[in-house]
């Protein structure tokens, strides 16, 4: 019987062509990507009739071929297709137990068919909050909601409200979620390029439709681990309701000692001035330590916003918390005076639904309970791993090396000539101020290594090994080694072939 004709729209040929750049031996390698995982491709045509912004339309970086999936168990998903992977994606560093941690299984199965759905009070809601308190060094409130950005846009109120100042100071290049603090001045400002400018006069730039122009107006953009940033801070302290950090934004992963550092120098100053400081700790909250940078850094924020991990099999819930009288903001005794007050409003009507409180509860007192000794194999692998690739790179010549933290994020990434061969390529050519961190790690975003990295996590998939569309490498305490030797078998396979296709050339 003959198959029938693969689904791939007008858009997916024209993207898999170009990644092929007329090269018969890559768009071979695409071809059988894509006849492998046919019903994938089916789900995600089908997906393009009706979804917008859904997981196979990613903003700016939809992948051409995206894996539909079935199942997923510890550090291994199955895709529609009905075939294994190792998966090195694990929900951008969500899923630090694996996928459907027993623990957490269980859990939320007692609860299914008991529990109430949303808009109730239940006691997991306090026995959450109490764990977290416990975990995190200097946390005396929380308050629950859906996602990072949620819990990054209520401390911003919080501060707001409490200063009765809108300043808030932010660092370029650094992304908090798709509200209005996480789409000025971004990584690239999302648009393809590394903002420029004087770095004592970083101009405010929105980094997407629907935004208000106004919102740049509210934020006092910084550079990240520049002294300058410090004394910007002293100079507008007065307008200043708060400082907002990531504390090992993407381009300090490899530098894990200089993040620990300005954080503590950001913490020193903003305590002197008296200016809230707020820690967005979607990605390092419970995974660089299990009471994340308080703990790792010794640095306590006066709020801090958790994302990512706090949602228990991916069910929504995110946290903000911190000072007790911060926090306060958000009490109320149910009068309607104190909505005249500066009370701040953190509510919606999902928040805290006892399905999502219990997944969460679950995994946290999992992670509490495993302590340092959670993060012992997974910094093991990781450590293998970047010495596998280093090996792989020194052997065939290849400028291949992985970047970033074990318990953070990691991303395999190339460093190939431009590609003209006088250097002329204006997208890697040196710019003023090369060596701020953000904008020297950025700018090594070339079309040509992007385009190397894209399509290395294409040819992996033939390995057995899913990573997202840059080749993140985000481990979980449930990888195994036999885990990790398929990665690093499906690597070197993966990285021999596009050699041998000419794919560096």
């Amino acid at each position: 019987m003959t198959a029938a004709p693969l689904s791939l729209g007008a858009d997916q040929k024209r993207a898999l062509n170009l990644l092929a750049a007329g090269n018969r031996d890559v768009l071979g390698v695409l071809a059988a990507v894509a006849t492998r995982q046919r019903r994938s491709l089916e789900w995600h045509a089908r997906a393009q009739q009706c979804l917008s912004g859904g997981r196979s339309q990613l903003p700016y970086f939809s992948p051409v071929l995206p894996l539909c999936l079935e199942e997923a168990q510890a550090g291994r998903i199955v895709c529609a297709d009905g075939h294994d992977f190792v998966d090195a994606h694990m929900g951008y560093t969500a899923g630090i137990l694996g996928h459907n941690p027993p623990v957490v299984v269980a859990a939320l199965a007692a609860a299914l068919g008991k529990r109430p759905g949303a808009g109730y009070f239940v006691s997991q809601q306090v026995e959450l909050a109490e764990t977290i308190c416990a975990l995190v060094p200097g946390l005396e409130r929380v308050a629950f909601l859906h996602a990072g950005a949620d819990a990054i846009t209520a401390a911003v109120r919080l501060c707001r409200a409490a200063t009765r100042r809108t300043l808030i100071a932010k660092f370029e290049g650094c992304y908090h979620g798709w509200h209005e603090s996480g789409l000025v001045n971004p990584a690239l400002t999302w648009a393809g390029r590394t903002s420029e400018g004087p770095l004592d006069n970083i101009a405010p730039e929105v980094a997407t439709g629907g935004v208000s122009q106004a919102a740049g107006a509210e934020f006092l953009i910084l550079p990240y681990g520049d002294s300058l940033a410090l004394q910007l801070i002293r100079d507008h302290a007065a307008q200043l309701a708060g400082v907002l950090l990531d504390p090992v934004p993407r381009f300090m992963m490899n530098d894990l000692a200089g993040a620990q550092a300005f954080a503590q120098q950001l913490r020193s100053v903003t305590t002197e001035l008296g200016i809230p400081l707020i820690c967005d700790e979607v990605v390092t909250g419970f995974r660089l330590a299990p009471g994340g940078v308080a703990q790792a850094f010794g640095v306590q924020p006066d709020l801090s916003c958790f994302g990512k991990i706090t949602g228990g099999l991916g069910l929504p819930l995110s946290v903000v918390g911190g000072r007790a009288d911060l926090m306060n903001r958000a009490t109320t005794a149910g009068l309607v005076n104190d909505y005249v007050s500066q009370k701040v409003w953190i509510s919606t009507t999902t928040a805290a639904n006892s399905l999502s409180v219990t997944a969460s509860l679950a995994a946290l007192r999992a992670i509490a309970q495993a302590g340092a000794g959670l993060f012992a194999p997974l910094d093991a692998h990781h450590t293998h791993l970047k010495e596998e690739v280093a090996a792989l790179a020194a052997c065939l010549g290849v400028p291949l090396h992985l970047d970033g933290h074990p318990r953070l994020y990691s991303m395999l990434a190339f460093s190939l000539p431009p590609a003209d061969p006088d250097g002329s390529d204006a997208t890697a050519a040196p710019l003023p101020d090369a060596h701020n961190p953000a904008r020297a790690y950025f700018r090594a975003f070339t079309p040509i290594n992007v385009r190397a990295a894209r399509l290395l996590t294409l040819y992996l998939r033939l390995g057995g090994v899913y990573m997202e569309t840059l080749p993140t490498l985000d481990l979980s305490a449930a990888h195994t080694a036999a885990d990790v030797t398929q990665i690093s078998a499906g690597l070197t396979e993966a990285v021999r072939r596009m050699q041998a296709h000419r794919v560096f050339a």
